[in-house]
This record gives structure tokens, C-alpha cells and sequence, in this order.
């Protein structure tokens, strides 16, 4: 029963706790510099002296040891590889961890591509599928694994297969032991040497569990505790300041948004004084689409115009008629035209019944627009 709930919350724990945790993992280690930032110099000091971690690398025939973090270390001491007693330098007495260096040649690693249900047994699966995936088996190496990528779609995850012979990896871990050194993580650096494996190839059955530290415990919670109290003290007033801060931006966005506001009324008011002043001219003004509608209307069908001239309050037109005489009573029937006459003799065309006239009329309304 236990194991059918298992697979059927394996999916919902893929797509929803392990990018939870991974968040809040992220979140953790963002939050715990802020704090760590704002402590005191010296308490600044203390906490990295514990942070530190110890690494030791062999070089030829020499164990090198260095203190630093994962991207930076510094080297303070050398040993013989192999000693016959334990030595008696100075040795670092309080650092986080004890992390090995594998030589670069002695590490190898492949990329390999699992069905997402893999996961929940994944280091148990590596080992299983080892001799395929590798020229080993799996009780001839120590082995770890560095998540890549999950496709949900695919329904695959993605993830970089580390793995080192285990007699290379039990050699180093026994001159370890020689200078009474044992190591919490055995890993080497990338390619590029800009960075650690984020692997640990120590067997699981030989890596230790780290005690509960009540002594640090309470040195974090002391520290935490000052924290909170400063932060008390300081965060009202910050919290007034930005207040009036930002009612200092409103009193001055609400002044110019006042200016705004009384140039656009005065915009408003010329733009409605010129709008009143348009449909005022408007309506005294007969305009020419007008008159050239009216005339269309007045002219019979036996007249055609072939020229149509309006200037200032004039009108003439040029045109053939096959009754001329009418055309001075049709015009004049308009409200918009008014002494009407010809402008020059009506001529009879040639050959044709229709007359070549020219005459003008005074347009009523005053100037066309």
C-alpha cells in the first residue's frame, strides 16, 4: 500500500516539493548574506573563520592543504603524501568541512537521460545500470550525480553521471588517515578549474553525520537576536521617512498635474471659442459644394456646362443650350444666386440646335467658402 502511494504522489512531488525546495533553498542562502552582511566586522570575522573549509589536494608525492570557500583557496601548508607518523604541524582546528580533490585524470563523467519515474531510487538505478553506462561495475566505483534538467513532457530527466575508481578514491582517503584527516566530501574541479563538482564521490556508508552544534546554535540565535532588535529600532523610522518621502512626491505630482489641469482649461475654452467661430462662418457662409449642388439641380437636361468660374461673390458659367432664353428665369429661381445676365452675345452653333451662351450671376451669402 505504502509503496502504490509512493508511485502515485511521485509525479505531484517532481513538479511541485523538488522546484518548492529548490526555491526555498535559494531563498535561504539569499536571506542568511543579508543577515550576515549586516553583522559587525568582527563578528563578520569569527563566523568566516568557521565557515571556512579545508581542502587537500595531492600534488606528486606532497598533500597540499588550503583554506578558502568553493571559487577561491588559499594554500598554507604542505605534507608528504605518505607518512609514517602523524604529523606534527598545525593544523586548522575548526573548519566546516574536509573536502578531497580528486585528480582531474582520475574522474570521469557522462551525461545520461533516465525516465522521470527513475527518480525516486535514482542513486539505486545508477548503480543498477552502472556496467552499461560505464566500463565498471558498480561496487568498482564511487559514483555521484549531478541534476540537470526535468522534462515533464518527455517525461525524462537529464543529469551528469560522476564516478572515479573506488581503489583511486580508497588510496587518497588511507594517506588521509595517516595525518589523522578524514574527509567529509571527495570531489574535484571542473574542467575550466573555475569551480568545484557540485558531487560528493565519498561511499555513503563512510560519509559522517555532522553532530548537533548547541554552542553554535546559540551563537546564531544570539546574533539572530540582535539582528531583530536593531532591525525593530530601525525599520519604523525608515518606514516614516519613506512615508514622507512619497507624500512629498504626491504634493508635487499633484502641483503639476494643478498646472496641467488650468493650461488644458485655457486650451479648452480658445479651442470651443475657434470651434463657435467656425460654425458661426459656417452658417452666414454658403459654401461651393452648395452651389454647384444647386446648379446641378436648376439646369435642364438641354443645357451642358463646359466652364464653371467662381470668384469673390461671382459666378459665371460657359456652357450649350438648346434654350438659352430660360436659363437667366431658372437661375434666378435660387435663394442663392441673384442678377443673373449674359456676359456676352448667345451665339447659335453651326449645323446644331443648341446655343454657346455665357453668363454670370451675383452669389447671395456672401463669399463662398
Amino acid at each position: 500500500m505504502n509503496v502504490h502511494v509512493r508511485r502515485t504522489l511521485q509525479p505531484l512531488r517532481i513538479r511541485y516539493a523538488e522546484p518548492l525546495r529548490r526555491h526555498a533553498g535559494n531563498f535561504w542562502s539569499w536571506w542568511t548574506g543579508e543577515l550576515f552582511a549586516l553583522l559587525p566586522e568582527n563578528a563578520k570575522s569569527a563566523i568566516a573563520q568557521r565557515r571556512q573549509k579545508l581542502f587537500l589536494e595531492a600534488d606528486g608525492d606532497q598533500l597540499l592543504l588550503s583554506l578558502g570557500n568553493h571559487t577561491a583557496q588559499r594554500e598554507f601548508l604542505r605534507l608528504p603524501l605518505q607518512a609514517g607518523e602523524a604529523s606534527n604541524e598545525e593544523m586548522p582546528r575548526e573548519v566546516q568541512q574536509t573536502i578531497l580533490l580528486m585528480p582531474a585524470d582520475k574522474v570521469l563523467s557522462k551525461r545520461l537521460s533516465l525516465p522521470l519515474a527513475a527518480e525516486e531510487n535514482l542513486r539505486e538505478v545508477l548503480g543498477f545500470e552502472m556496467d552499461q553506462h560505464t566500463p565498471f561495475m558498480a561496487s568498482d566505483v564511487c559514483y555521484d550525480y549531478t541534476m540537470i534538467g526535468r522534462n515533464s513532457r518527455k517525461q525524462e530527466l537529464t543529469l551528469d553521471l560522476v564516478y572515479a575508481p573506488r581503489r583511486e578514491v580508497d588510496k587518497l582517503l588511507g594517506d588521509l588517515s595517516t595525518h589523522g584527516l578524514q574527509a567529509d566530501v571527495v570531489t574535484c574541479r571542473r574542467r575550466d578549474n573555475s569551480n568545484l563538482q557540485p558531487v560528493n564521490l565519498l561511499p555513503v556508508e563512510q560519509r559522517r553525520i555532522r553532530r548537533f552544534n548547541v554552542r553554535s546554535l546559540n551563537l546564531a540565535l544570539t546574533a539572530l537576536l540582535a539582528i531583530l532588535l536593531i532591525a525593530a529600532i530601525t525599520i519604523p523610522i525608515v518606514q516614516k521617512n519613506r512615508a514622507i518621502a512619497q507624500l512629498e512626491l504626491r504634493v508635487q505630482a499633484a502641483s503639476v498635474e494643478a498646472r496641467e489641469g488650468s493650461q488644458l482649461r485655457q486650451d479648452l475654452e480658445k479651442m470651443a471659442e475657434a470651434s463657435r467661430f467656425l460654425l458661426q462662418k459656417k452658417g452666414s457662409d454658403v459654401m461651393t459644394v452648395q452651389l454647384i449642388d444647386e446648379l446641378s439641380r436648376l439646369l435642364p437636361d438641354h443645357t451642358w456646362i463646359a466652364r464653371l468660374d467662381l470668384s469673390d461673390s461671382e459666378l459665371q458659367v460657359q456652357g450649350q443650350s438648346s434654350a438659352s432664353s430660360t436659363l437667366i428665369a431658372i437661375i434666378e429661381s435660387s435663394p442663392y444666386f441673384e442678377n443673373v445676365r449674359f456676359r456676352s452675345p448667345v451665339v447659335q452653333i453651326q449645323g446644331t440646335n443648341n446655343d454657346r451662351f455665357h453668363l454670370s450671376a451675383d452669389v447671395t451669402g456672401g463669399t463662398p467658402q
